[in-house]
Order: C-alpha cells, then sequence, then structure tokens
C-alpha cells in the first residue's frame, strides 16, 4: 500500500476525532489506560490542526493514520534514565491509526514520516513514550530501532510513560 502524509486540515476534524476515539476504545478493549475518556479533546485537535503540528497519513484516498509532532516537550526535560541525544529533537504523539488500515504498515510510515519532518527541521533524534500497556506501540518502536531510554513523568497528569528515542 502506498502512503503519503500531509499537514491536517481543518475539513479532516471528524474524520481525524473519528479515528481517536476508535484507537481509544481499542486502547481500552486491550487493557491500556493511554488515553482516557475524550482525549485527545476536540479543541486540542482543532488546536493541533491550526497549528500546523498534526498531520494525516492519506492511502487510497483516505485518512489511514494520524499523529503529531512537536519540537520540544517539556514532558521531556526530567527523565527517569538518560535521553540518546541532548536535546534537538522531533517529539511524536497521539499517532492513532484507522480501524480499516491496522496491521497494513500505517504505523510504521509514521515513523518514517516523522524521520523526513524531524530531518527538514534540522533535528538529530525522534522522541516518542507511551504507556508500559500499549504492547502495539512498544513493538512498533522496538522494531523500528528505537532505544528505551527510561520513563518520564506527565506534566498534565502525573502518569509515567515509557520513554524512546533513536537517532536519524
Amino acid at each position: 500500500m502506498e502512503f503519503v502524509y500531509k499537514t491536517a486540515e481543518v475539513s479532516a476534524l471528524n474524520e481525524i476525532i473519528d479515528i481517536y476515539r476508535k484507537a481509544q476504545k481499542f486502547m481500552e478493549r486491550n487493557g491500556n489506560p493511554q488515553w482516557g475518556k475524550g482525549f485527545p479533546a476536540k479543541d486540542d485537535i482543532l488546536g493541533g490542526i491550526l497549528g500546523g503540528c498534526i498531520f494525516t497519513v492519506i492511502a487510497n484516498g483516505e485518512v489511514a493514520a494520524v499523529f503529531s509532532v512537536v519540537d520540544y516537550d517539556r514532558d521531556y526535560d526530567e527523565i527517569d534514565g538518560k535521553w540518546l541525544t541532548e536535546g534537538n529533537y522531533l517529539a511524536v504523539h497521539r499517532v492513532a491509526v484507522a480501524e480499516k488500515f491496522r496491521g497494513q504498515g500505517a504505523a510504521k510510515y509514521v515513523i518514517k514520516a516523522a524521520s523526513e519532518i524531524a530531518h527538514s527541521r534540522g533535528r538529530k533524534s525522534l522522541r516518542f513514550d507511551t504507556h508500559e500497556k500499549n504492547i502495539p506501540m512498544l513493538t512498533l518502536l522496538t522494531s523500528q530501532g528505537f532505544a528505551k531510554c527510561g520513563t518520564i513523568r506527565l506534566l498534565r497528569d502525573d502518569t509515567v510513560r515509557v520513554a524512546f528515542e533513536k537517532t536519524i
């Protein structure tokens, strides 16, 4: 399957929200409490689209996946462990694959797309964090050469996440 990525557009807002809600239900069914009810919120998604930090992965004219990137994440300032690099990273968040496209390489493509975005911004690495019970993401990151660097605590709710990094 051929994938392309682009900056998300407001016209895709409802489709993106639907992908996130279904991903949340998938996580819940699989014992992963990472995204609580209503996370990410509609206002956060819209703000991310308007701010240019949410991207969509397109396959066959449909949104196959969605993710966001930021050049700095204050949650990453403190780590119980050690990052591979000293800053100059791109943080990738809120990765979700549409049900129809699960198991077809869309999540791997998100990493490729994020690497291209990072490279275009002069970043040296990609960083991710995820819940210890998010087995699909843990498996993906490990299979794609990310190093487990330790754990971080989210400032918004003081929950622990497993932190990963890969130099590019």
